[in-house]
């Protein structure tokens, strides 16, 4: 049974010119063809930019000692960048994380219609801890959210593992940034602060899990039926 094009959930009909469970979805996907440039229409492969810098004032505190240190981040010339990129076509949409305590610094500097989302953490911070209670999410661009869509989220931050590097994000937060830059499987993402590699490698692993009840219902089409 094919999934909804909206929610991807099972669509409940066999009826093959059913492409939506419910009127909802119908109507959010009508809404989203009116809004959506044709750039972004449904099908489309997609490129969005992931930027987890060293928050401000902190890149020499925490990071001094990694082989890749480079100083503190120019955040205005970053900032230009990406959204250079993104009216020049390269990307559909963009990105940033950044410290609660920067948010005013730089809300100045982001292009209009920028939304805000706000990472709450389930753990928050004790004497000399490294954590803030919340993190900022700045998204620019991007495919609309779909119906749902919360720009909170509750999540701890990420612990144990073998990475110990200040400032990895966690997979609940991973997933939550592909939705709602609005990415799809087939979409690429460029990670320009890896670090770790987790939000990369999380993206991978959507991808590879969103394929594969899409292989399974193919095999299964083209099946030959066994004999009666």
């Amino acid at each position: 049974m094919r999934d909804c094009d909206w929610c991807h959930r099972p669509l409940g009909t066999e009826r093959s010119t059913a492409r939506f469970c419910s009127r909802r979805c119908r109507q959010a996907a009508w809404r989203c063809r009116r809004a959506a440039p044709l750039s972004l229409s449904a099908g489309d492969q997609l490129r969005f930019a992931y930027a987890d810098p060293p928050y401000l004032g902190l890149s020499s505190k925490y990071y001094r000692r990694e082989p890749d240190f480079a100083g503190e981040v120019d955040h205005g010339g970053l900032l230009s960048s990406l959204e250079e990129r993104r009216q020049g076509g390269e990307i559909a949409g963009w990105a940033l994380s950044a410290s609660s305590t920067s948010v005013a610094t730089l809300l100045p500097l982001m292009p209009a219609g920028t939304k805000l989302c706000v990472w709450v953490k389930l753990v928050g911070p004790g004497d000399g801890s490294r954590h803030d209670f919340w993190e900022a999410l700045f998204v620019v661009g991007g495919r609309p959210w779909r119906p749902g869509f919360s720009n909170v989220l509750l999540a701890a931050p990420a612990r144990g593992g073998h990475h110990r590097l200040v400032g990895r994000k966690p997979l609940r937060f991973c997933a939550w940034l592909f939705e709602a830059l609005g990415m799809l499987p087939g979409d690429e993402l460029d990670d320009l602060f890896p670090g770790t590699g987790g939000v990369a490698t999380a993206w991978a692993e959507s991808c590879r899990r969103a394929e594969r009840p899409r292989r399974r219902c193919e095999l299964e089409a083209t099946a030959t039926p066994a004999n009666p």
